[in-house]
């Protein structure tokens, strides 16, 4: 004579648990995919400021070619730049996003690039919307993937 089970393969806790599993599963995917949007929302493609931002980039390490390497990184992102060149010194410990003119997308382009260091600087005369100089730690600017950028870790 077969022995009866408790409730064939699966007892009455292993349901309740693999529904709490599935329950929880679906909490965590639900409240991912809220914080993926919300995040989209907030923080727009750089694409989407290309076009709206004239810069001008300059090299504040010294290291030969970063400005034109910085530069490439950013016309790959759409982003307009009309002149690359060395900065007055080469002794520049941070990254500096310099508004030339008043522009709303400068702001959201530092930000975007994790330029932490933005100031004013306004010329009625300037060309360009804002200059970027870098500095020593142009490796933590956000310009796509080392490979994408040109920048090596």
């Amino acid at each position: 004579m077969a022995k009866k089970g408790r409730g064939g393969a699966v007892g009455e806790k292993g349901k309740r648990w693999l529904a709490s599993a599935a329950v929880l599963a679906l909490v965590v995917c639900a409240a991912s995919m809220a914080v993926g949007l919300r995040n989209r929302t907030t923080r727009p493609p750089i694409e989407e400021i290309s076009g709206n931002v004239r810069l001008e980039v300059l090299n504040g390490t010294g290291e030969e070619g970063l400005g034109r390497v910085v530069a490439r990184a950013l016309m790959s992102k759409n982003i307009d730049v009309l002149f690359i060149g060395n900065a007055d010194a080469f002794d520049y410990p941070a990254s500096i996003l310099i508004a030339r003119r008043e522009n709303a997308e400068i702001k959201t382009l530092g930000e975007l690039i994790g330029c932490r260091h933005l100031i004013e600087q306004l010329k009625d005369d300037s060309m360009v919307d804002a200059t970027l100089i870098i500095g020593a730690d142009y490796r933590r600017l956000d310009l796509g993937s080392p490979a994408e950028s040109g920048l090596s870790e």
